[in-house]
């Protein structure tokens, strides 16, 4: 009955919106803007890891609404094919990327248990797991709290947002 529905509900939903607000987030997360303001470094895995912390808020923006909790699920697929295409784009070999993509798609629902974990008594919280994750506990206090702030802002502005005006082009934008 469950899968009948998501088949079949597939049709209804937009995914070049779905898509178009994945691809913001991966232009968003790989500028170098964001890497050098926020003190990042610019590698595979710091971007997957800005990436899964903005995919993220809107989970926390959807979860309660059925309709956007199965356009959620579009959107971590399509990350998903992303993630395949940029590993044999960035030269993996065959039989590694299924490895690697299962590896990542553990360390993805391992983070966003965290991210809910550390959030649902007060949004500040995130910022622990912020920093062992993006920064790997190396990181002053001032670029934690910037990227804190960023963070926030976003959350603030996804919920602030009319839904139609989200699955756009450029709702997310790198640090000023």
């Amino acid at each position: 009955q469950k899968l009948k529905k998501i088949v079949f509900t597939k049709k209804e939903h937009n995914t070049k919106k779905i898509k178009i607000i994945l691809n913001n987030i991966i232009e968003t997360t790989c500028s170098d803007k964001f890497c050098k303001k926020l003190n990042i470094s610019n590698t595979f895995n710091s971007r997957f890891e800005l990436i899964i912390i903005l995919v993220f808020l809107l989970y926390l923006r959807f979860k309660e609404d059925e309709k956007n909790k199965i356009k959620l699920q579009f959107l971590y697929d399509y990350l998903f094919e992303y993630v395949d295409f940029s590993l044999r784009e960035i030269g993996t070999g065959d039989l590694s990327v299924g490895k690697k993509v299962k590896k990542m798609a553990r360390i993805f629902s391992i983070r966003m248990k965290n991210y809910s974990e550390s959030t649902s008594v007060k949004f500040l919280n995130i910022k622990k797991p912020i920093k062992k994750n993006i920064y790997k506990n190396k990181i002053s206090q001032r670029y934690l709290d910037l990227f804190y702030i960023y963070i926030n802002n976003q959350n603030k502005k996804l919920y602030t947002t009319p839904i139609n005006k989200i699955f756009t082009k450029n709702f997310f934008k790198p640090p000023i």
